[in-house]
């Protein structure tokens, strides 16, 4: 938590010095020693708030559109707790370098329950087109702590059917199983270190 707070002020500053206004996301990493070091700022909703909408209770898009018509957000009714991971869900071959795996879904069933939400446009016979991003879904998995959040995840990874096209969905099962991710020891070369893909 002391990390989290102080990462979040260093955003708050970063972003007051540049008077910054609307919704955003700053980017930082961690190293081992709980150091943490500031990667980059997006100036828009990314594909992946819905972690911070789950874990704050706050619908960023419905915000960042007040925000936009002159309103402030109340901070007092942002809450922060849980763990929430995401995983997209992409129409990619994992053992072929991810190549992406165009064509007809031919089943569509999603995983439901407590702590579980699916974004996604897709449906049973819904054609993947080739021209574009690749992504299915975004499934999103909210719990207590991150050990119960990975569990949860591989669960609903588990009852996560698509069929037709490659995902990659057998891909994140992999990590989700992973010692190294489970303990949180991993960095950018984990992938290729441990021959996930």
């Amino acid at each position: 938590d002391e990390i989290r707070e102080a990462m979040g002020a260093a955003a708050v500053k970063g972003a007051k010095s540049v008077k910054y206004e609307g919704a955003g996301t700053v980017e930082f990493i961690v190293d081992k020693n709980k150091n943490f070091y500031f990667m980059e700022m997006n100036t828009r909703v990314q594909v992946e708030h819905p972690v911070t909408e789950q874990v704050t209770g706050v619908d960023l898009i419905r915000e960042q559109i007040a925000v936009a018509a002159g309103l402030k957000i109340k901070i007092e009714n942002v809450r922060r707790e849980g763990h929430s991971i995401e995983c997209r869900i992409n129409a990619e071959n994992p053992d072929k370098n991810f190549a992406p795996s165009p064509g007809k879904i031919t089943s569509f069933h999603m995983p439901g329950g407590i702590g579980i939400r699916v974004d996604t446009h897709a449906y049973a016979n819904y054609f993947i087109p080739p021209y574009y991003d690749s992504m299915i879904a975004k499934l999103i998995v909210t719990a207590d702590d991150r050990e119960e959040a990975i569990k949860r995840m591989y669960r609903a990874l588990d009852e996560f059917i698509i069929e037709g096209v490659h995902t990659t969905i057998p891909f994140h099962k992999k990590v989700m199983k992973h010692e190294k991710f489970i303990e949180g020891d991993y960095d950018t070369s984990f992938i290729e270190k441990y021959g996930l893909a």
